[in-house]
């Protein structure tokens, strides 16, 4: 967390620099409300009205200051955690396919929301609250030693004990932290899943498993939280016990020295005044401290995300040669998909796999395109080793297709660009190349008209020709198509496949079901997977 705080240097010296404005400003208070005092006592009215201006004076500037603090602190808060969302993000990027999918959305999106909003007020809130006491902790000892210097070393003893005695829960307060996140993280991705789930078991009448779930998580998350308290009430205890006798021993020791005769009377209630501060301080650093340490097993959870594309490093040197299988297997655990399949895809191309369900289209797909590099055999790409060369070399060259395409909330224009700019005249021609236009002619706002939450405004059908606009806008020259068009109408569906298969400057390799003879007659080969 160090590390942010740096980061953000110059906003958190300008917060630093108003709470000791605004501590300074207590300090002079308490100072002066012993004056008052004393003049009250010598029944000198003129000097007290005097002291009262001044306090009334310091406690304007007290209000201004505080304002510009509230307003800094929460910048420097937002900023930090910006930049904290930011790196997850960030490690996300970097990471392979298979290690993003070793959690589910739903515990990323725990991790950017649930647990920022943790760092924030565990940890940001905590870190801030502790400098305002320490700051106002330090003038009030300073001011005790101006009173005296045996109050201000018996504020030293007796705070030094306060904030050792609390450490000895640190470590239970930190596990009792990270259990309470994670058991956010199952709620989140548990509940997530039974809402995205909502129209299957609307299907099936079983809506009541959204509250029977939801509860279930709940009570988990409830009992982690509870634990947690359990620790938190452990601290905040020895932090009261230690608090009480530090005022109290403070109050009794400049009782004792008003009456020798080394302090005026006026003394006690401004030492009283200071202890409180100084006490409340040093009571509560403890526990804050205890709450800035709990968010450490946080970022080292953010840590885990592994970096690294799951691919080497080598960059694509040309495009010579085609794609080559040899001797190509590939298991999920025990399960064997592919088993030494060895075939040739020759630059320009078209092809089509098939077979039935189960037989591995989909995971040569998901081979070629660079989500699984685990394999065994050989796959080159012009000669070089698929594993070797680096996931984003490989997928700018490759496009693939998914059968299922994600569209985002947004317009059609917004789901075919991806915030990417490209020309009018390439956005009409893959327009039609996808038969789209019959679609956009249709609707009110065009290109323009949204798509609704993962486009659920639109038909299957409709979806995979924007994301096959989506595509070929980007002028890729080897497609993959996995059952792209499975879900256009017979007219549409031969349309874009011709399209395809009749474009020389396209390698084509498609997964399909439904095989029509005037596209197989165009084909190069047919893989059959059984």
């Amino acid at each position: 967390m160090s590390h942010y705080f740096k980061l953000f240097w110059k906003e958190n010296c300008i917060v630093i620099g108003l709470l000791f404005i605004t501590g300074l400003c207590q300090t002079f208070v308490s100072v002066w409300m012993a004056s008052a005092l004393d003049y009250l006592v010598d029944q000198d009215l003129r000097g007290f009205l005097m002291v009262v201006l001044r306090i009334l004076a310091l406690f304007i500037v007290y209000l201004i200051f505080t304002h510009f603090q509230i307003v800094k602190i929460s910048q420097a808060k937002q900023k930090m955690a910006t930049a904290i969302r930011t790196d997850i993000t960030t490690r996300i990027e970097k990471t392979s396919y298979n290690h993003f999918h070793d959690r589910q959305v739903g515990t990323y999106v725990s991790w950017l929301s649930n647990d920022i909003a943790t760092i924030e007020v565990t940890a940001f809130d905590n870190l801030y609250q502790m400098l305002t006491g320490l700051i106002g902790s330090l003038t009030s000892i300073v001011a005790l030693f101006f009173f005296h210097w045996s109050l201000g070393l018996w504020t030293l003893v007796i705070g030094g004990a306060t904030i050792l005695l609390p450490k000895i829960f640190q470590k239970q307060m930190g596990e009792a932290s990270l259990f309470a996140t994670k058991q956010s993280e199952h709620f989140l991705s548990h509940v997530s899943e039974y809402l995205a789930g909502f129209d299957t078991l609307f299907s099936y009448s079983l809506l009541n498993r959204i509250t029977e779930k939801t509860k279930e998580a709940s009570l988990a998350l409830a009992d982690a939280k509870n634990k947690q308290a359990f620790v938190v009430a452990n601290v905040s205890i020895l932090a009261i016990l230690g608090n009480i006798v530090g005022q109290l021993s403070i109050g009794a020791l400049t009782g004792y020295l008003s009456w020798v005769g080394i302090v005026s009377i006026g003394a006690f209630a401004a030492t009283t005044n200071l202890a409180i501060t100084i006490f409340n301080t040093i009571g509560s650093v403890s526990n804050q401290l205890s709450h800035i340490r709990a968010v450490r097993p946080i970022f080292e959870k953010f840590e885990t995300i592994q970096e690294g594309d799951g691919n080497g490093h080598t960059t694509l040197t040309s495009q010579e040669r085609g794609i080559r299988l040899k001797q190509l297997s590939y298991a999920y655990g025990e399960k064997e998909v592919l088993n030494g399949l060895t075939y040739d895809f020759a630059l320009g191309g078209k092809y089509a796999i098939v077979g039935s369900s189960g037989s591995g289209k989909s995971t040569l797909l998901n081979i070629l395109i660079g989500k699984l590099t685990d394999y065994s055999g050989s796959v080159t790409f012009s000669n070089q080793e698929l594993n070797q060369l680096s996931g984003k070399a490989l997928r700018d060259s490759i496009l693939y297709i998914d059968q299922a395409p994600y569209l985002f909330s947004g317009t059609i224009r917004d789901n075919i660009t991806l915030d990417e700019y490209f020309p009018e005249e390439a956005l009409t021609q893959v327009i039609q190349e996808a038969s789209l236009e019959d679609i956009i002619d249709k609707l009110p706002n065009g290109l323009d008209t949204s798509v609704g939450e993962a486009g659920r405004l639109l038909s299957g059908g409709q979806r995979q020709r924007i994301a096959l606009a989506r595509g070929l806008i980007r002028g890729k020259d080897i497609i993959l198509v996995d059952e792209g068009t499975s879900s256009l109408d017979e007219t549409s569906a031969l349309k874009i496949e011709e399209n395809l298969v009749n474009n020389p400057d396209l390698t084509v390799i498609m997964i399909t079901h439904h095989l029509r003879d005037s596209i197989k007659e165009k084909l190069d080969g047919v893989l059959a997977l059984s």
